[in-house]
């Protein structure tokens, strides 16, 4: 990869995104790969894309971990998740270059579809996405797996927690503690194949900054956003998600 011509990119595309993700990542707790990975991808690959977005998105999630630590007596029931979650994120990684992106795409659009038609109709499908323990952990190391594959896991862990109607704060903390479990994972799995060469370290150490400035900026405006206004984002969120997965699969 081309540096220098790399960085001319990330200032006039990716950079913008990243500040959008990160802003957005800040007020819901997640966004910040739903827009870069695609950015990023649109003029390099998705391996590069992926890779290039671990170590940004691993500080944002200790960023907010950190900031709402309060809520961490919450991560007891979700033990399972988050340990699944952390191997699936290595197994995902090492899948990286070796899974055709249709196949995970599929996999995340009929999950996110399920939750959009039980939320609609009446919390149908509760029992699977308020899981504990065993069925917790299958979930977890799905998502984990995706993540470390895809670099964007939202679709199944923004609409599991989602679902057992937690305070805006409170679900911040949890779905940025279970992307942190993933991302460090992926970190891990990502050193041990040498997937950081020194140019991806670069862009991803420069990214880093407008992604903590942009996160903070986002945890600051959340608590002037309604509870409603903060519900009705995700929502949208989750049906763009959706409209975006069907269109790159068709």
């Amino acid at each position: 990869m081309d540096l220098s011509s790399v960085s001319i990119g990330l200032i006039a595309i990716v950079l913008p995104a990243i500040a959008l993700g990160s802003l957005i990542k800040g007020i819901t707790g997640l966004g910040l790969p739903l827009v870069a990975v695609p950015a990023i991808a649109s003029f390099t690959s998705v391996e590069e894309a992926v890779v290039l977005m671990i170590i940004p998105i691993f500080g944002s999630n200790l960023w907010l971990v950190t900031t709402h630590r309060r809520f961490r007596n919450m991560l007891r029931e979700h033990v399972p998740f988050l340990i699944a979650g952390f191997f699936g994120g290595i197994g995902g990684t090492f899948l990286l270059v070796a899974i055709e992106d249709r196949w995970l795409k599929l996999l995340l659009a009929a999950w996110l579809a399920l939750y959009l038609v039980q939320y609609f109709l009446g919390d149908l499908l509760r029992f699977l996405f308020r899981a504990r323990g065993a069925a917790s952990a299958v979930i977890g190391l799905t998502a984990g797996t995706v993540q470390g594959a895809t670099g964007i896991s939202s679709h199944i862990v923004a609409p599991f927690f989602h679902g057992r109607g937690l305070r805006p704060d409170a679900y911040a903390f949890l779905i940025a503690s279970a992307f942190l479990s993933f991302s460090a994972a992926q970190l891990i799995a990502a050193a041990e194949r040498e997937l950081f060469t020194s140019e991806r370290l670069v862009l991803g150490l420069g990214a880093l900054v407008p992604t903590l400035l942009f996160t903070q900026l986002g945890v600051r405006l959340a608590p002037r956003v309604p509870s409603g206004v903060f519900q009705a984002l995700l929502l949208t969120l989750f049906v763009l998600m959706e409209i975006k997965l069907i269109a790159d699969i068709v």
